[in-house]
């Protein structure tokens, strides 16, 4: 079970990573919006769901999402 929660975390910096290029790819286009990635606990639960789910068991992605606040508006005088 450690090794899949060790490579859940490596799954989900890989994805913010992902995020973070795509920030810095687009950062200079017009009408850009920077991107977030949201992260959330596993949780662990028996097959007949008779024991209360314990957190700790990995890391996941639970979204990206985009930040809409105003940006720069290009004038400058």
């Amino acid at each position: 079970m450690a090794f899949t929660t060790a490579l859940s975390g490596v799954n989900a910096a890989q994805s913010d990573l992902d995020v973070i290029s795509n920030n810095i790819a687009n950062s200079s286009t017009t009408g850009f919006k920077t991107a977030r990635a949201e992260f959330g606990d596993v949780y662990a639960q028996s097959l007949l769901g008779t024991t209360t789910p314990t957190p700790g068991q990995g890391v996941k992605v639970t979204g990206i999402t985009q930040q809409f606040s105003q940006g720069d508006s290009g004038i400058h005088g």
